[in-house]
């Protein structure tokens, strides 16, 4: 499946991704340091390049047809430069990561450019909203997404498109030394249309 939204495509995994994920867990690795920076240091490490492989292959063989519904999808610019992904999952009401067989209910999106010379360019509000457009075409249209307190890009991008702050646990990880707040936010359908018609 390909979804075209101005500069950017959204796009199913495809085998030459698997170069660009290893590059990014082992060299252009400074994304971790946004995304779930507690969990990076642990991952980096115990990266192991042959096990990755081998489930990235698994994944492939596991062909989707273009009415079944994605978790997530990989980015690319339009030139056709792979930038990163988006992804999508369940949680339960009080804002845990559950199944749907365990009470997932709530849509949560994320996102990750992992090529930091694409930061600051437009490219993740793109993403973000080509693949909320891409949930409302299947219905969904109760969408949250997650961060902590010290990822301010996520944060200004979320509220760009119409994010607003819902849950707040505070003092939720302790990062480089500092505290920091687990955040969720609901979107609010109108202020995401309204964006949609200047944007």
């Amino acid at each position: 499946m390909i979804i075209v939204y101005k500069d950017i495509i959204l796009r199913d995994y495809k085998e030459g991704d698997i170069v660009d994920d290893i590059r990014w867990m082992t060299e252009e690795i400074a994304w971790h340091e946004w995304d779930a920076p507690w969990e990076a240091e642990k991952d980096l490490i115990n990266f192991d390049k042959e096990k990755f492989c081998e489930k990235a292959m698994k994944k492939l063989k596991d062909k989707k047809d273009d009415n079944e519904f994605r978790w997530g999808f990989e980015i690319d610019t339009k030139d056709g430069i792979h930038i990163g992904g988006v992804n999508s999952y369940l949680n339960d009401e009080e804002y845990n990561w559950k199944s749907a067989s365990q009470g997932g209910c709530l849509h949560t999106l994320g996102i990750d450019i992992c090529e930091s010379s694409y930061w600051y360019k437009g490219y993740g509000t793109q993403a973000f909203t080509a693949f909320i457009k891409y949930h409302f075409s299947k219905g969904i249209t109760d969408i949250y997404t997650e961060t902590w307190s010290g990822n301010f890009p996520m944060i200004a991008m979320a509220e760009k498109v119409g994010f607003k702050e819902c849950n707040r646990e505070r003092k939720f990880r302790i990062i480089r030394g500092n505290s920091y707040d687990s955040l969720t936010f609901k979107l609010n359908i109108k202020k995401f249309e309204e964006l949609l018609q200047k944007y």
